[in-house]
């Protein structure tokens, strides 16, 4: 038995759409709960918290049930699930991370707050390197929403597959 098997998987649905779609939904939502909570005076003081976690997860692995119950004989294999976990979790990351950059460019008092809480400095609306500390929070949150949603695609895949792909033996190997 060698050290290296080959794999025969199968694609059985469009992993590819599903995961553009469900990673900009993933993410519009984390971005969302940012907004919301700004708009109700009650702001985060963290880009990233443990209920923007629990989304994100959460998302995660009822959207890789939902693309699992989509195809065809709900049979999936973990690299199909794999592909698609971390596609949304990618996708999930930028979208957040974008959006988060827009309300920190729109909301100098989230950023404001973010960077204090983050640094322990005391800066203030006026400061003119604002819309710096707004892009660094966004790719520090993207990046983070990007590792913690691969994670759990992992996780899901491992939960959700239920088909295996046989593996190719051949006799010169010894």
């Amino acid at each position: 038995m060698g050290i290296f098997h080959r794999y025969s998987s199968t694609i059985h649905g469009n992993y590819r759409r599903a995961y553009l779609r469900s990673g900009l939904a993933t993410g519009v939502l984390m971005a969302l709960y940012v907004l919301v909570r700004l708009l109700i005076g009650n702001p985060l003081q963290s880009p990233t918290s443990l209920i923007l976690d629990a989304v994100l997860l959460v998302a995660i692995f009822l959207l890789m049930a939902w693309y699992k119950n989509s195809l065809p004989e709900k049979s999936i294999t973990l690299k199909e699930c794999l592909l698609f976990g971390i596609g949304t979790a990618l996708v999930a990351g930028v979208a957040y991370g974008l959006l988060l950059w827009a309300i920190g460019m729109g909301s100098a008092e989230q950023t404001v707050l973010f960077t204090n809480t983050m640094t322990q400095n005391n800066i203030t609306a006026q400061n003119p390197q604002l819309h710096y500390w707004a892009a660094w929070w966004a790719i520090l949150s993207a990046l983070q929403a990007m590792l913690l949603g691969a994670f759990g695609a992992f996780v899901a895949a491992i939960f959700f597959r239920n088909e295996k792909s046989p593996v190719h033996s051949s006799k010169d190997n010894k």
